[in-house]
């Protein structure tokens, strides 16, 4: 019985509100006690976790593996050895791949391929509609059934609303959420950075905040009339913020995700023209960063994700107007939020932890977030105090596009369990 002890750590469980100095004892990939102290014979293996928090596997319910169909800017492979490196145990791609994830058998294809060569747990998101092409609903049944988390044409706006209308309704009668890629095209169409200050001085076309309240308001109506539940990705304006605020109150189902570079960075570092800070949503002005930075901690950005979107180097090697859209974003994105929410002291580390493993589990309706006894072992022990610098040729991404290239950063995911199995060690 393959036993492993993680002792003398801070056990954090957002679950059960515990955070204390515990002893976790793992048997068989499941967790059998916690307790102050744990005495095991000599031959259990054994981590000492000693001013290390010990927390449950991190969920990021945003990213992209580019498998199927694109190979060289990612694989299911190295995106999950990436996503292990960052610390995350679960991940939810995007069905935006070639063929797009629409039927049962890509689902099974991802699955076992996951098996086979992967590292960490895959739950993936299939598109809304067939071949992300919006005439037609893909069959969300039969995707549900074969072991899809959610929906989404992410990559894209759903912009046939009757389309989108019937999807809420849908699968509200599946219980699975709807994943909103909210941005406008006709408002951003040509639109490479933020409108504002910065676009206009150094002559990039721009796409305006309102590309993303405008959709954000009319997806919020159409909650209100289905009662069905809408997940906004990436969310990147005050204006935004303010709109998903108001439909809570109103007791709308709806929930909303920040990612690490909309937090961290704005407009004006594009001063560089450097591609591999074109992402979309872009990065908005200063403003817009304080109002996500509220909005994740009074409540109303429920989740952090990455938005991993791995491109190539001669993808990103064009001009800002030319190179595709996307940076990675697993083995920097512990660091990128402590800096924001926990170093800075606004979140607590367990309000901290919430937003990486329980609230992005309910979220999705993904069974894991908790290190009870009896829960599955998926585990990531973090030094929030471990300073280092992020290396993108060291990366375990395929992709090099970051504009966090040789940054100094502080916190890291020093070890990754999945199933009671250590799949990343610092």
């Amino acid at each position: 019985m393959a036993k492993l002890l993680i002792k003398n750590g801070r056990y954090i469980n957002p679950k059960t509100n515990t955070d204390e100095n515990l002893d976790v004892l793992i048997e068989n990939g499941k967790i059998v006690d916690l307790k102050k102290e744990i005495k095991v014979s000599d031959s259990t293996e054994t981590i000492d976790a000693n001013g290390k928090w010990v927390v449950p596997g991190l969920l990021d319910i945003h990213c992209h593996l580019r498998d199927p169909g694109f190979p060289e800017k990612e694989t299911i492979e190295s995106g999950t050895k990436a996503a292990a490196a960052g610390g995350f145990t679960s991940i939810c791609p995007m069905a935006n791949t070639k063929p797009v994830i629409d039927n049962a058998a890509l689902i099974e294809y991802v699955q076992k391929t996951n098996e086979k060569i992967g590292c960490v747990n895959i739950f993936q998101i299939a598109s809304v509609s067939k071949g992300l092409k919006q005439e037609e609903l893909s069959p969300l049944e039969e995707l549900k059934s074969a072991g899809a988390i959610g929906f989404s044409d992410d990559g894209r706006p759903i912009e046939n609303l009757k389309l989108l209308r019937h999807a809420l309704e849908y699968a509200k009668m599946l219980d699975a959420n709807i994943v909103s890629h909210a941005e406008d095209s006709v408002l951003c169409c040509g639109g490479a950075v933020h409108e504002g200050f910065w676009s206009y001085k150094l002559g990039i076309p721009g796409i305006p905040s309102s590309s993303e309240a405008v959709c954000v308001s009319r997806e919020i109506e159409l909650v209100r009339q289905t009662k069905g539940k809408i997940h906004f990705a990436h969310i990147s304006t005050k204006e935004a913020v303010k709109l998903i605020k108001a439909a809570k109150q109103e007791g709308l189902n709806i929930t909303a995700e920040v990612t690490p570079h909309h937090i961290v960075l704005t407009d004006e570092c594009l001063q560089d023209y450097n591609p591999n800070k074109k992402m979309n949503p872009p990065l908005r002005s200063e403003e817009d960063r304080k109002s996500l930075i509220e909005g994740v901690v009074d409540g109303t950005l429920d989740t952090f994700a990455t938005d991993h979107a791995p491109h190539t180097n001669e993808e990103k090697s064009r001009s800002m107007m030319e190179a595709p859209f996307g940076i990675i974003g697993f083995e920097t994105a512990i660091p990128l939020y402590m800096e924001i929410f926990y170093h800075s002291g606004k979140l607590t580390p367990i309000e901290f932890i919430k937003r990486l493993t329980t609230n992005p589990a309910k979220v999705m309706g993904i069974p894991r977030g908790s290190i009870s006894i009896g829960d599955i072992a998926d585990i990531t022990i973090i030094d929030p105090e471990k300073t280092w610098k992020f290396d993108s040729s060291k990366s375990f991404s395929k992709s090099r596009n970051t504009p966090f290239h040789k940054r100094d950063l502080k916190g890291k995911a020093v070890y990754t369990i999945v199933s009671g199995k250590v799949v990343y060690k610092d």
